[in-house]
């Protein structure tokens, strides 16, 4: 679809939206007509209203001007990332925000008012927020000690089938399972060798136990969003399907773009493998996601471009973009009213499926999905493009490269994690492994050159006619 085509179709849906013909959200209705028992308002005295929420100095660097009380962690996760996705690197301020969130044992709340305050046992931990911050951390470099202690925490709280659920001892289900899944991948580790505590169960197997099978008549090859209760069949679920797609086959949330293939198809055949029963899953979404104008919709029938997004990146991972062109297209469509309305997250969410779907996020229907990100929060910094030394433009100078000139320093939960810790600089890599492995391969060359020279030496005297 061309950028013209795009814009026209993204000003049509902003007119039907207006005028009524779609609802993002069950609050578009008409509210009903208030009893007559409740017209007499001058009798009774008026409601207090709710007090508007002020931001705190404290949150000076968290993108969004919301109550963060439920969303804090996340939001700023997904900002962090989406402006990863888009070749972008958070300002330092909102790093160390991220960073003051961690409680001492690695893990992550939906939001600490307190953040120099301890986390205490009482402390609600939140698994998904623990899942997306690491992802986030993990994306601007420099933060192993924190990566680690984190993924130490996650699996203290896998469950007996290998799975995670949204907090610690809620059962298994798919959405934070997958995530987690691709959290560990993003760390370098695999996620195959995160086993449960108590049993040999990953989260992969997990997956497995959530998947419908292809022979059902209703939700063949989805998955559902938790185990059902004892004597009930699973229901397929299409958001959770969505996220087992990507987890199931071990991607994570910005993940590159797979060239389309053949359409998905439901196999039977060895539908107790992972990558079997997530692909199952793209057979299940595909027909929902393929027709104009198709798009996720809530449990009330309400329109869902959070799910839909979650959809069409799954697809694009997996190497099935063509299946999901219409919920792309609708989502281009929709993408003003809906960040307008749910703010940095939607523009990160918008900007993922841009960059798994190849499309350009700076014109995405029309709406320039960086910049309204970069303006919810402090001012991010391009990454300079990568180029060879001696090249022309390039700088010798490490002062006069884009690169931030300070790195995030360490804070109080820093210091409980590890106390000899130093913040190295940005783009630094903690690692040792690579450097050490450098000088051994030179010192072995040297004594291969000198091995080489002695028997060549030997050999010429031995062969030399004796006088």
């Amino acid at each position: 679809m061309t950028t013209a085509a795009r814009r026209a179709a993204a000003a049509l849906a902003a007119s039907a939206l207006l005028s009524g013909g779609l609802a993002l959200s069950p609050g578009a209705a008409a509210a009903p007509a208030p009893h007559t028992s409740h017209t007499a308002a001058t009798k009774h005295p008026a409601k207090a209203k709710a007090k508007a929420y002020k931001p705190r100095a404290a949150d000076a660097a968290l993108y969004g001007a919301t109550n963060p009380a439920k969303d804090g962690v996340s939001r700023q996760s997904l900002a962090m990332l989406g402006l990863y996705a888009a070749n972008r690197r958070p300002a330092n301020s909102a790093i160390r925000w991220l960073q003051a969130q961690q409680c001492a044992d690695g893990s992550f709340t939906a939001y600490r008012a307190q953040a120099g305050a301890p986390c205490t046992p009482a402390t609600p931990r939140d698994i998904g927020a623990t899942a997306l911050a690491m992802q986030a951390l993990a994306s601007v470099g420099g933060q192993k000690p924190r990566l680690t202690a984190a993924l130490n925490w996650l699996r203290t709280q896998q469950n007996t089938d290998g799975g995670w659920g949204t907090s610690p001892g809620a059962p298994t289900d798919a959405s934070s399972t997958s995530l987690v899944i691709g959290t560990i991948a993003m760390t370098g580790a695999r996620p195959s060798s995160v086993r449960s505590p108590y049993t040999t169960n990953q989260g992969y197997d997990a997956l497995v136990g959530l998947a419908l099978p292809c022979s059902v008549s209703h939700g063949a090859g989805g998955f559902a969003a938790t185990l059902p209760a004892p004597g009930q069949w699973p229901a397929a679920d299409p958001r959770s399907t969505a996220e087992a797609l990507l987890g199931g086959i071990g991607k994570r949330l910005v993940a590159a773009p797979v060239q389309s293939g053949p359409a998905p198809v439901c196999h039977t055949a060895g539908a107790n493998t992972p990558e079997v029963v997530a692909r199952n899953g793209a057979a299940y979404l595909a027909p929902m996601l393929t027709p104009a104008g198709s798009h996720l919709t809530t449990a009330s029938g309400a329109a869902d471009p959070s799910a839909t997004a979650d959809a069409v990146i799954a697809m694009c991972s997996a190497g099935y973009g063509r299946q999901a062109a219409g919920a792309l297209h609708w989502l281009e469509a929709n993408s003003a009213a809906w960040t307008k309305k749910a703010g940095p997250a939607a523009y990160a969410r918008l900007i993922f499926t841009a960059h798994t779907a190849g499309v350009d996020p700076s014109d995405f229907g029309g709406t320039d999905l960086v910049k309204g990100l970069e303006a919810a929060g402090p001012p991010a910094v391009a990454k300079p493009a990568p180029r060879p030394a001696g090249s022309p433009g390039a700088s010798a100078s490490p002062t006069k490269t884009a690169r931030p000139s300070t790195s995030p320093s360490p804070t109080p939960s820093e210091a409980a994690l590890n106390p000899s810790y130093v913040s190295p600089a940005a783009d630094a890599d903690t690692s040792p492994v690579w450097s050490g492995a450098i000088w051994w391969v030179a010192i072995a060359l040297v004594v291969l050159i000198a091995v080489g020279v002695v028997v060549v030496n030997r050999r010429s005297a031995h062969g030399r006619p004796r006088g």
